[in-house]
């Protein structure tokens, strides 16, 4: 996105807008439901649609038991953060809405996301962000959708909140720890391989 923000502050919106305002519906029969959105166990394919997220690979990210709680769920925590202050989520009708703002410098960016779908299989998140006064003089809104897929249990040695960046590593949402990527193992060298096969047995 262009944009005369500042690197870092164009990835603080990208990562709150992306993952951290997420409203997902629950049934209306169920007299149980939670204050807040609350996702099925194990794993979950998440893609973003917007059209600079084309040619990326979707993330995966484990889901626990205490992973979406009422101080920290869908992926954020919610309060003050820098200069955002997120929102928790609020049932609206049979979704989950969620609002947002930051400030940079002149300018205030309100984030709105509405998302609907399921707990249990799929959910999709619709957020429109907002630009007051308009970016660059002419750019006053952006829209991005996350669409998000149940695969089943956690990948092998993962821990509720790692997510799995194709390309960078694991990133753990709740408590912070990233681990990067691991380089492929060097191979042997033939001159090695050459001399054990000829030595003596």
């Amino acid at each position: 996105m262009t944009s005369p923000w500042s690197k870092s502050a164009a990835l603080g919106l990208m990562f709150c807008t992306a993952f951290g305002t997420l409203s997902l519906s629950l049934s209306p029969l169920n007299a149980a439901e939670p204050e807040f959105p609350k996702r099925k166990s194990g794993l979950w394919e998440i893609r973003s649609t917007g059209a600079q997220a084309n040619g990326l690979a979707p993330t995966r990210y484990c889901v626990g038991d205490a992973t979406d709680r009422a101080d920290q769920h869908l992926d954020r925590a919610t309060g003050t953060r820098g200069a955002c202050t997120l929102g928790a989520f609020r049932k609206a009708g049979e979704g989950w809405l969620a609002e947002s703002v930051c400030r940079e410098s002149k300018t205030v960016v309100r984030s709105r996301a509405l998302a609907t779908g399921n707990l249990t299989d799929n959910y999709r998140i619709d957020t429109v962000v907002s630009y007051d006064p308009p970016l660059a003089g002419t750019r006053r809104e952006d829209r991005e959708a996350v669409v998000a897929t149940y695969l089943g249990d956690c990948l092998a040695g993962q821990k509720p909140g790692d997510m799995v960046i194709p390309g960078m590593g694991t990133l753990n949402m709740v408590d912070g720890h990233f681990k990067g990527e691991t380089a492929p193992a060097r191979p042997r060298n033939s001159r090695q391989s050459r001399n054990t096969s000829d030595a003596p047995r």
